[in-house]
C-alpha cells in the first residue's frame, strides 16, 4: 500500500474512533467486552433453534459447519502445500470453537458468578488461541526467510502497530476521558455537601478537574503520537536497507531513527513528571487525581538496541568502503 493511502486510512480509522467516542457508540466496549461476532451468533442461533423443529436443525447444521471453520482452513493449505507443523492447531482450534459457540447460544451454564462476563469470556478465550496460532505461524513463516521477505515482514509489522496506536489514542484514550468527563458530572450533585473540609463546590470549581483529564489525556496518548513518528522513520530506514545496508541513505535514516527514539522517550518520562507535579501543586482543587510511576525499562532496552544497529551499520559500512579502497 502506498504511503499517501495508509496514512488516509490512519486518518479515517482516527475519525471513526472520534465518532465512535463523541457519540458514545463506545466501539472498544462493542469489541471487546462481547468478542463480536460470537454474542450475535448465539444469539441468533438460540432464537433459530427455538422457532421450529426445523430451526432447530437449521441452527444444529450452523453450528456444526462454524466449528469446521479452522479443520477447512487446514485442508485447504494441505491441499496448497503451504501446511506446516503449526497448523496442527487448526483442528484444536474447531474444538476450541465448538465449545466456545457452545457457551455463546448457552451463556448461563457459565454460572451465576460470571453472569455479567459470560457475553465476551468465551469469544475473548477463542480469540486469545487464533492471535497465538497466527503468531506462532508468522514466526515459523519468517523463520527461513530470506532477507527480502524479512524486511517486508518488518513493514507490514510497523503498519499494523500505527493501526494499533492509532486506535490507544482516538479509541481506547479518548473514550476515557470522555468516560471521565461524564463521571465527573454525575458526581456533581453529591458535591453539594462537604467532602470532608471543602466546602460546597460550584461548576466553576470543576474547571481545574476537566483541565488536568484532558492534560491526563494528551499525556497518556503522547507516547503512541511519537511512536507513530518513530514508525514513519523505521519504514524509511528499512526501506534504504532494502536498496543498500551499507549506503550513506541507511547510515543516515538509522541515526534520524536512533535520535527520534531518544527524544521521545525523554519526553515522554518528563512529560509524565511534569503532569505529577501540577497534580501534586493543584491538589486541593482536584476531584480525581491519578499519580503514575513509570519505569521505562523497556524503552531504554528499545533506544539502546536502535543505537547498536546504528553503530553496527556505521561501522559495517566503513568496513566495506576500507574493503573497496583496498580493491
Amino acid at each position: 500500500m502506498k504511503d499517501r493511502k495508509y496514512i488516509c486510512v490512519l486518518l479515517l480509522e482516527a475519525a471513526a474512533l472520534l465518532c465512535a467516542g463523541v457519540l458514545h457508540i463506545q466501539f472498544s466496549g462493542v469489541l471487546f467486552r462481547s468478542a463480536a461476532p460470537f454474542e450475535q451468533l448465539g444469539q441468533a442461533l438460540r432464537t433459530l433453534s427455538l422457532s421450529s423443529e426445523a430451526g432447530n436443525t437449521a441452527a444444529v447444521a450452523l453450528y456444526v459447519l462454524l466449528g469446521l471453520v479452522p479443520c477447512a482452513a487446514y485442508v485447504l493449505l494441505r491441499l496448497c502445500k503451504k501446511a506446516c507443523r503449526i497448523d496442527l492447531l487448526l483442528p484444536g482450534l474447531s474444538v476450541l470453537l465448538y465449545l466456545v459457540l457452545y457457551y455463546a447460544v448457552n451463556p448461563g451454564l457459565l454460572g451465576l458468578a460470571a453472569s455479567e462476563s459470560a457475553k465476551w469470556m468465551p469469544g475473548a478465550v477463542f480469540y486469545s488461541a487464533l492471535f497465538g496460532y497466527l503468531a506462532l505461524r508468522a514466526l515459523h513463516a519468517y523463520a527461513a526467510a530470506d532477507a527480502g521477505r524479512l524486511y517486508q515482514g518488518l513493514l507490514r509489522l510497523l503498519g499494523l502497530l500505527a493501526v494499533i496506536f492509532v486506535y490507544a489514542v482516538f479509541g481506547k484514550y479518548f473514550e476515557e476521558l470522555l468516560s471521565s468527563i461524564q463521571a465527573l458530572r454525575e458526581m456533581r450533585p453529591q458535591m453539594g455537601y462537604r467532602m470532608g473540609t471543602r466546602p460546597y463546590v460550584s461548576s466553576l470549581s470543576l474547571t481545574w478537574s476537566y483541565v488536568f483529564l484532558v492534560l491526563q489525556f494528551i499525556v497518556r496518548a503522547l507516547p503512541y503520537v511519537l511512536d507513530l513518528l518513530i514508525i514513519r522513520l523505521a519504514v524509511l530506514f528499512v526501506r534504504e536497507l532494502q536498496k543498500d545496508r551499507y549506503s550513506d541513505g541507511a547510515v543516515l535514516a538509522a541515526a534520524r531513527l536512533a535520535g527520534c527514539c531518544a527524544k521521545a522517550l525523554a519526553a515522554t518520562v518528563v512529560t509524565g513528571v511534569i503532569f505529577n507535579i501540577l497534580q501534586l501543586a493543584a491538589g486541593n482543587r482536584l476531584y480525581q487525581v491519578h499519580i503514575t510511576v513509570t519505569v521505562p525499562v523497556a524503552s531504554v532496552l528499545f533506544v539502546v538496541a536502535v543505537l547498536l544497529a546504528v553503530r553496527y551499520i556505521q561501522e559495517a559500512q566503513s568496513l566495506k568502503q576500507d574493503n573497496d579502497l583496498f580493491i
